[in-house]
């Protein structure tokens, strides 16, 4: 997916589900639109169910601005997708159902 998609698509997600329009990518998360940690955890869930990728620990690490989520998320996009058991949400290997 190219840059522009994603740019596009993370505006999206800022315009409908937390209401904020008119985000660029040198548009700063915490200074310029305030975001508090309820906001930064419905941002983090609805880019992942969005685009599909599951974030990591140590992944916000260096993200400041809109940019940066942009060029985070080209990059999910761009890899390969983690091992089926350690996906979010999913049980270790060796841990589980039956």
């Amino acid at each position: 997916m190219e840059r522009g998609a994603i740019l596009e698509g993370v505006r999206e997600v800022f315009a409908e589900q937390l209401k904020i329009h008119g985000v660029t990518e040198d548009t700063h998360l915490l200074r310029d639109l305030k975001l508090d940690s309820i906001q930064q955890l419905t941002l983090v869930v609805e880019l992942e169910n969005r685009f599909r990728v599951a974030f990591g620990d140590g992944d916000e690490a260096g993200i400041e601005k809109v940019g940066d989520v942009v060029e985070l998320l080209a990059r999910r996009l761009s890899g390969p997708p983690p091992p089926f058991g350690l996906r979010r949400g999913s049980p270790k290997l060796g841990e589980g159902g039956s």
